[in-house]
């Protein structure tokens, strides 16, 4: 499993890594980046089965990014979640136009989270399980 966290911000980037880690998620298995155009090159080289992005990146906007991985990558629009700490604005609104669908709003509720998120590692573990 590779699950993938693109985050300008350090600390939270640091939070959700140890709210995944806390979950049974190996750590190992937990990549982070700061900025869209890294991320876009891992992604391209391995395959991610979850992502968090934030809408405020380095190097390229949150928009951009997931614009750019959702034309690559459709059918991860399931698996692809936007941590933003508001859920109006311009940003926000532009995200869901070029088709993101799942958001959680920081600072992140970590019951909330691991309830919510535990659900898609499962789905994702017995999916890579039936993969031969």
């Amino acid at each position: 499993m590779k699950i993938l966290i693109l985050d300008a911000s350090e600390l939270s980037r640091d939070r959700t890594e140890k709210l995944l880690c806390s979950m049974g998620v190996l750590c190992s298995d937990i990549y982070t980046f700061d900025n869209g155009e890294d991320a876009l090159e891992f992604i391209d080289d391995y395959s991610v089965d979850l992502l968090f992005s934030s809408l405020e990146l380095s190097k390229m906007d949150g928009v951009s990014f997931a614009d750019i991985f959702l034309h690559k990558f459709p059918n991860m629009v399931s698996r692809l979640f936007i941590t933003s700490s508001s859920q109006g604005g311009e940003s926000f609104q532009e995200v869901k136009e070029v088709g993101a669908k799942r958001f959680i709003k920081k600072p992140i509720d970590e019951k909330y989270f691991q309830h919510f998120i535990s659900k898609e590692i499962d789905k994702i573990r017995i999916k890579n399980k039936v993969k031969v």
